[in-house]
């Protein structure tokens, strides 16, 4: 009788059946690994993209509102500077709080390229030096007399104002001999090496306690490329010094509301013009930002459309978003 020996192994035709099985079972693991990883660069690219554009839109959005504040004066008209000096800036300070350069084209600011193409938005004003009309006292003789926490000090450029007048000047001295620890301000004319001189040492009036004193500032805000290589909003101070402040903002463009009227509201949007007069008119400002991820968020294909009707496709993988705000200026025109 014949016997039949069992069988040991596997049979050429079951082996590759195995391994097929096997592939097809690992080429499913890797597409849902791939999907996975796409679908997280994506969520991750345009959470990043939501919280840069937002930042950036909240930031620019505060800073308009606060833009041309001269404290309480009524108007440019009443403020004087007598500060001795050409400086665009400084001969500028307490009025032309709004300015702008449209489409910029081989500018700089500080030592930093500005994105040619891209919009700069210029805003000025005045910020508190001494807490409120509360560091002021009374006068001694002529003298300004500020309590002795506010911490001003000789150099400093500063305007000081009732809701009547104002006055710009450069603090030559501070005389802390007027008692209670308190210290007086001089604003003599002077040639002092570093400083900016006064032209004159008038004042419209002997301010006194219910005046405040402020510190002017002035902001340039500008698209550049950061050192990842990546575009970035930032921002520089009136002495040029430039700090980023949020990445991933690949343009800007400003467009201006103007009042032609007095009426309080906007007759006509534009770009920002070179006239100080037009740009004087300014009550509100529409900002468009572009907002890019970082990295490759696994897009395809996309395609902006701009507020000026035109479309740009982009195929670099990385995800973008056109955030637009429409932002009052609070201190000109009606509320």
């Amino acid at each position: 009788m014949q016997s039949f020996s069992n069988q040991r192994g596997l049979s050429l035709v079951e082996l590759m059946i195995g391994i097929l099985l096997g592939s097809l079972l690992l080429l499913g693991v890797l597409q849902i690994f791939q999907s996975n990883s796409d679908t997280f660069r994506m969520q991750d690219g345009f959470s990043r993209v939501q919280e840069n554009g937002r930042f950036a839109i909240d930031l620019l959005s505060k800073e308009i509102r606060l833009a041309d504040y001269w404290g309480c004066a009524p108007d440019q008209d009443s403020i004087e500077n007598r500060l001795d000096t050409t400086d665009a800036f400084l001969a500028s300070i307490g009025s032309d709080g709004v300015q702008g350069v449209d489409n910029a084209s081989g500018m700089t600011v500080g030592t930093t390229n500005v994105l040619d193409g891209s919009d700069v938005l210029i805003l000025g004003g005045v910020i508190d030096a001494c807490g409120g009309s509360g560091r002021m006292l009374d006068p001694s003789g002529s003298d300004l007399v500020v309590s002795s926490n506010c911490p001003v000090a000789a150099g400093d450029i500063v305007l000081v104002s009732t809701c009547i007048n104002g006055d710009i000047f450069t603090i030559t001295n501070i005389d802390t001999a007027v008692g209670a620890g308190n210290r007086a301000l001089k604003h003599d004319v002077s040639t002092t090496t570093g400083w900016v001189n006064n032209k004159s040492d008038a004042l419209q009036e002997i301010y006194g306690a219910d005046s405040a004193i402020f510190q002017p500032y002035q902001k340039t805000y500008f698209i550049a490329v950061n050192t990842a290589g990546t575009n970035s909003l930032f921002v520089s101070d009136e002495n040029d010094s430039v700090e980023e402040l949020v990445p991933g903002i690949e343009d800007m463009q400003v467009s201006y509301g103007r009042d032609t009227t007095g009426s309080g509201i906007v007759d006509t949007w534009q770009s920002a013009s070179t006239s100080l007069d037009e740009m004087s008119e300014v009550v509100a400002i529409k900002l468009e930002l572009l907002v890019a991820s970082d990295s490759d968020a696994s897009v395809d294909s996309q395609t902006i459309r701009r507020l000026d009707g035109s479309e740009t496709e982009y195929s670099d993988g990385r995800i973008r978003k056109l955030y637009v705000a429409t932002v009052k200026v609070r201190n000109r025109g009606d509320m």
